[in-house]
């Protein structure tokens, strides 16, 4: 099996590198090894040419405070790597001239973390795979720029956007946080008959009760390869008794697969014929 991805976080807003890093570390497929801001390039090129563990893939913040040249300085670090990591740019309000830089230095990616939201780690397994990703509102501004072949459009709204607001809270305490249902009760303070019930709903339209029952192959859901494996290892451990269960009180493994499903995005790949 396909050894996890080591990232690298570098990003100025501390709420959003620990949610970045919650995220990568709640997914199978990646493994956070450092978090760093624009004023530690130090320690930053001091990380990058450790031995170990190699770094596979850096995700960079584009918006640094009078500082546009903050993007090439990445790059430049990276320069004289002998296993350089591919480098995923995000933003929050994308910029063409920085779409336009990041394709000038052989970028991987350039993604608004409100359209990624929590499909962080599939934007990672595709650049690591070779792929340059973009999301809605970066990939509107391309325009005539020449994107490279094999870009694809990631939008991670999707899977969420069906969900009532109570539901949201549940899915970040619940399924982001991993909180078990006695906690989430007391923040929320509501009965656990309560919390069960609104997570049997986020599993319904996560599509999770359609897996159980059989009404639909993981395939459906799941493409890559590494979710699809560790998936079909949870669902072959899983009692039948426990599988018709609706509760899921005693069934942490629901949550793990719920995850999953909350965060796939839907995806468009493009093949435009030039690398």
């Amino acid at each position: 099996m396909q050894k996890d991805l080591n990232v690298i976080i570098v990003e100025d807003d501390p709420y959003a590198r620990d949610f970045m890093s919650l995220l990568l570390r709640r997914d199978w497929r990646t493994r956070v090894t450092g978090e760093f801001g624009s004023s530690s390039g130090i320690d930053l090129q001091h990380a990058l040419h450790q031995q170990a563990p190699h770094v596979d893939v850096l995700i960079v913040d584009t918006e640094v405070p009078n500082d546009e040249a903050w993007p090439a300085k990445v790059t430049q670090i990276t320069r004289s790597l002998s296993q350089p990591p591919v480098i995923l740019y995000t933003c929050t309000l994308p910029d063409e001239r920085v779409l336009g830089r990041i394709l000038n230095m052989k970028g991987a990616g350039y993604i608004a973390k409100n359209e990624i939201l929590y499909a962080l780690a599939s934007a990672v397994s595709a650049a690591a795979n070779g792929r340059f990703v973009v999301t809605p509102g970066t990939h509107m501004l391309a325009g005539d720029l020449e994107l490279p072949a094999r870009t694809v459009l990631m939008d991670g709204t999707l899977p969420v956007a069906n969900f009532t607001p109570r539901e949201k809270d549940l899915v970040r305490l619940g399924l982001l946080l991993n909180l078990s249902q006695r906690d989430i009760a007391d923040d929320l303070v509501v009965s656990t008959d309560f919390v069960a019930e609104v997570m049997g709903h986020i599993y319904e339209k996560l599509g999770l009760r359609e897996i159980l029952a059989g009404e639909k192959a993981l395939e459906t859901y799941f493409k890559d390869e590494i979710l699809l494996a560790r998936c079909r290892e949870i669902l072959e451990q899983i009692p039948a008794a426990a599988a018709g269960s609706r509760s899921g009180r005693k069934a942490p493994w629901l949550s793990t697969l719920a995850f999953h499903l909350l965060t796939i995005p839907a995806v468009t790949e493009f093949d435009l014929g030039k690398e």
